[in-house]
């Protein structure tokens, strides 16, 4: 269970990482894109997994895309209560600070 959280952990320490990447993107040089870029590619291997497994128990629901802001997109302009409550906090509170004009759409 420790490893489990420890990896949810990290995948989310890698979205922090990767929306600051993203926000500097244009002014940054060579060396740090080349640096970001792996941990970019393994960030979206982790959203893919995530989204897969963990996402589907914690939704009750198997996904109808790849990445895990398109289900929460879809969740919070759902028909389920519960969903919806729960992607809209995690939009609000774990993935919109995080990105200008927020992450989820």
């Amino acid at each position: 269970m420790t490893d489990l959280l420890l990896t949810v952990y990290a995948f989310y320490l890698l979205f922090v990482v990767t929306m600051a990447a993203k926000a500097a993107w244009v002014q940054l040089s060579l060396v740090p894109r080349v640096l970001l870029f792996i941990p970019a590619v393994v960030a979206v291997l982790l959203d893919v997994t995530f989204n897969l497994s963990l996402a589907t128990i914690l939704f009750v629901d198997r996904p109808q895309e790849w990445m895990f802001t398109q289900r929460l997109n879809r969740y919070k302009y759902g028909d389920s209560e519960w969903r919806t409550t729960v992607a809209v906090w995690i939009c609000k509170n774990l993935l919109d600070p995080f990105q200008s004009g927020g992450h989820c759409r």
